[in-house]
Order: structure tokens, then sequence, then C-alpha cells
């Protein structure tokens, strides 16, 4: 199945975004020498292609058809792609936990300092 999704996308790439969509228009080709046999027998494959392909031939009244030859005229396309997401097997992400310490270890103790001691001052009076 990959094989064939691969070679299906590679067809796709090769015929939207090279000259190989051309290669399309090659029946067209086939007709349009049949339709050259046929107005001149005498006609070879090979000197349809130099009449069509390797000279700047006169107008012969079907310059329409000429035209739509492969590589004859140059397609202005465009390419627009779709991003394609397979998943094979779908997982949910079980959250993991992390036990953070409320306190930070310490080397040193702040309880004898003697700002520990002087809230103790600020207290109303009390009675004796």
């Amino acid at each position: 199945m990959k094989g064939f999704i691969s070679k299906l996308l590679l067809a796709i790439y090769l015929l939207s975004a090279t000259p190989c969509n051309q290669l399309l228009k090659l029946p067209v080709l086939v007709v349009h020498f049949h339709e050259h046999q046929h107005r001149d027998a005498g006609t070879s494959f090979f000197s349809f292609i130099y009449h069509h392909y390797a000279v700047n031939h006169a107008d012969d009244g079907d310059t329409a058809r000429d035209q739509q030859l492969p590589f004859q005229s140059h397609d202005d396309c465009g390419s627009f792609q779709v991003p394609i997401y397979l998943f094979p097997k779908f997982e949910p992400l079980a959250p993991r936990v992390v036990v953070l310490q409320s306190e930070k270890p310490s080397f040193y103790s702040d309880s004898d300092l003697l700002a520990t001691y002087l809230s103790a001052i600020w207290q109303p009076p009390q009675r004796a």
C-alpha cells in the first residue's frame, strides 16, 4: 500500500509541477500523425516530427491542431499542494505528572538571623 501511495504522489507531482504533463498529449500526436497520413500517404513518422518540431513550418491549415501537440505550447500552470496527513495509529498522549518540591534545599538556616525577630517588636501593648 505504501508503494502505491508513493507512486501516486510521485505521478501527481510530475504531472502538475513539471513539463511531464505534456506526455498526456501523446494520443493527440498519434491522431494528428494519422490525419497527415490520410492527406499524404507517403508521410513517415520522422518526416512528420521534423515538419512539426524541427522547422518553422508554414501554415498548412491546421495551426490550432498543431498547437495541441505535446511541447508545442507553453502552459502556464500553477501548482497547488494540499498537505495530507496520514496517521496510521492514534495513540493519545498520557499527561506526565511532575512533582515539584515546595522548598529549595538550602545549605544555611535563616532562622538565626536578626531580621526574623524584628516582627516581634511591633505588637500591641499587653497587660501584665
